[in-house]
């Protein structure tokens, strides 16, 4: 879990490099 948020796909290989994808919008 990051931020309170379960990472449904870590670290996915993109175009533009590496991100991950969460499966809610982590509020600061």
């Amino acid at each position: 879990r990051v931020d309170n948020a379960t990472v449904v796909a870590a670290d996915i290989e993109t175009d533009n490099g590496v991100i991950h994808v969460i499966d809610q919008v982590v509020l600061p």
